[in-house]
């Protein structure tokens, strides 16, 4: 199967893009614009104002990373608590209605090495003060019990068990696309460190940061948009600009039933596991894009690997590595959210500590080795001393792919969820993209389009006539006496679906059997065969019947139109292309396809 290359666009992630990430990015399918970079144009050349008053952070390619490209997320959640925004300063629990972690061995943890003798010493950070007011005897011995635990295989004494990994799926959210900067903040400084009184917490030295600098100025969309916002917006900024035309479909496009790939970047790497999920973009519409409706259409993993890629800035992949990931289901742990669902372990191994190697300079190497790229650990972010060597070198452009099924029986435009719950931190991050997934059962053919085997092709006639979601047009070219005609000679024949046709029954049944044949021969080319690249924006391509339609290109979708579709205000998009039977190629459109005078 082939479909049309105007509004089929292979996602090939540029170094571009992946140079604009934030804390965790999800790269395949790519997401809107506006979530990705919403730090740019004014925002970006604003940066310098300041925000480098508490954290010595004086590079504008710093502030940019900063300033919140790509940051979407809920803070302040947990399993089994509501979600506040706050930090737990000074807490491991996160609220008393805590749930008990269900993770239950040592290697679903992305971070089991979190303490080392000396950590408490106020030389290296600030973990006495923030967690043991300043009690330095009691951090040791509370510390060194929970690393012994942990250990032990007891991951519930992790420091970091009240948060959300610990029971995958459970941690409440704002939105399922994320929250810019995480939270609905009621003033622009509570987005540096939380409500309430978190920011005065973090100047004393009690308390941490959430995004660490003020929103900065004009950034677009601003800070406490909820993603599912922006790809509203989105949705109607496709209509819009459609204009006369259908809707496009979106850039990318999947079939049902099919292995796609997923990808994601993480910039502060926090572990823990993600999914990825499906909602219908009519749940926009109707206020379910949630939890809910996410949670019910959980993407498959196709198997047990990862694969870490780098490339360089022309696009050319320097490293591709398979290793074995690790998944976390209801059999190996004492359950999931939602149930028989798989969770994936991050594939990059942070800075073995109990903060995120910045402290360490990432010196005590890497949490985990098992289920891990060889070389590659650390934060991930733009600070040189918390990554490894390796990870340093591609920092900008690198991503972790994993193979996904796409479930059968779906048909339309669905947003896609990436979900990473945090293990260091109380944040749950979704990103989101919109994608169109095609029911190969609605399809012209058997999607062998590239068959050049004269003994098994297959005539026009038994290609649409075959097909589930063609039998109208079968039906008309029978009753024409067309159906045989195109068994000589080479054709292009561009074939309306049954909704395509259905859609102008009304105007079609009003018509003789003499403008019907009229209009089906205006859907064939005699003596050409047309791929779509032979078919060129603007140009006119002349008809079976004499008229000429135009090959019209508007954004990412191509339509084949007649005089007939202007004066109706409404065009024939081509959905499907290149559709091979033995003297000839088929384009599949969505809609009927009028000669001038057609329409009485």
């Amino acid at each position: 199967m082939k479909l049309s290359s105007a509004c089929l666009r292979i996602t090939i992630t540029s170094s571009a893009v992946l140079s604009v990430l934030g804390h965790a990015t999800l790269i395949d399918p790519e997401g809107m614009e506006r979530m990705l970079t919403p730090c740019r144009d004014e925002c970006a050349e604003n940066l310098s104002n300041g925000y480098d008053k508490y954290y010595n952070v004086t590079s504008n390619a710093q502030l940019a990373f900063l300033g919140y490209n790509a940051h979407w997320f809920t803070t302040g959640t947990a399993p089994g608590c509501k979600a506040t925004g706050e930090n737990p300063n000074g807490k491991w629990g996160f609220c008393e209605e805590l749930m008990e972690p269900t993770l239950k061995s040592i290697d679903q943890l992305s971070n089991p090495k979190f303490y080392f003798d000396g950590d408490c010493d106020f030389s290296n950070g600030y973990l006495a003060a923030l967690h043991y007011k300043n009690d330095t005897k009691e951090c040791v011995k509370d510390m060194e019990y929970r690393q012994a635990e942990v250990d032990k295989g007891n991951v519930s004494a992790s420091i970091n068990s009240g948060n959300p990994w610990f029971v995958p799926g459970t941690a409440s959210v704002l939105d399922s696309c994320g929250v810019l900067g995480g939270w609905k903040y009621k003033n622009a400084i509570d987005f540096i460190a939380g409500p309430g009184n978190d920011f005065l917490n973090l100047i004393s030295g009690d308390g941490a940061a959430v995004n660490g600098e003020l929103p900065p100025m004009y950034m677009d969309p601003p800070a406490g948009t909820l993603g599912s916002t922006v790809l509203s917006s989105a949705v109607n900024m496709q209509m819009q600009n459609a204009q006369r035309d259908s809707v496009a479909a979106y850039p990318v496009v999947w079939t049902a039933g099919e292995i796609v790939e997923g990808a994601y970047n993480v910039g502060a790497n926090h572990g823990g596991g993600h999914q990825y999920r499906l909602c219908p973009v009519e749940n926009l519409n109707n206020n379910t894009l949630d939890e809910s409706c996410f949670q019910s259409t959980v993407m498959e993993f196709a198997n047990d690997k990862s694969l870490f890629i780098a490339m360089a800035d022309d696009g050319t992949v320097t490293v591709n590595i398979t290793f074995d990931a690790m998944d976390i289901n209801d059999d190996n742990t004492d359950g999931v959210m939602p149930k028989g669902s798989t969770w994936r372990k991050i594939g990059i191994p942070p800075c073995a500590g109990w903060k995120i190697g910045d402290e360490t300079k990432c010196t005590r190497g890497p949490q985990f080795t098992d289920h891990a790229p060889p070389g590659y650990y650390g934060k991930g972010g733009s600070y040189p001393v918390a990554n490894s060597p390796d990870l340093q070198a591609v920092l900008s452009s690198w991503k972790v792919v994993d193979k996904l099924k796409v479930p059968e029986g779906l048909s339309g435009d669905y947003v896609v969820s990436w979900r990473w719950d945090s293990e260091q931190t109380p944040q749950v991050w979704t990103q989101c993209a919109i994608v169109t997934i095609v029911d190969p059962e609605n399809m012209l053919g058997d999607g062998e389009s590239n068959s050049n085997d004269d003994d098994k092709c297959e005539t026009l006639e038994n290609i649409v006539c075959d097909s589930k979601d063609f039998g109208l047009f079968c039906d008309a070219l029978k009753a024409a006496n067309l159906d045989s005609s195109f068994d000589k000679e080479t054709w292009t024949v561009f074939i309306p679906n049954d909704e395509a046709i259905e859609s102008s029954g009304e105007l079609l049944g009003s018509l003789s059997n003499d403008a019907i044949t009229n209009i089906l021969m205006f859907h064939a080319v005699a003596g050409k065969v047309l791929s779509s690249d032979d078919l060129k924006c603007t140009e006119k391509v002349q008809m079976l019947n004499g008229d000429s339609s135009r090959t019209k290109c508007n954004n990412d979708a191509m339509y084949q139109n007649g005089a007939g579709n202007d004066q109706l205000d409404n065009s024939a998009q081509i959905i499907q292309t290149d559709i091979k039977f033995c003297n000839g190629v088929a384009h599949v459109v969505n809609g009927v396809m009028f000669p001038i005078g057609a329409i009485p």
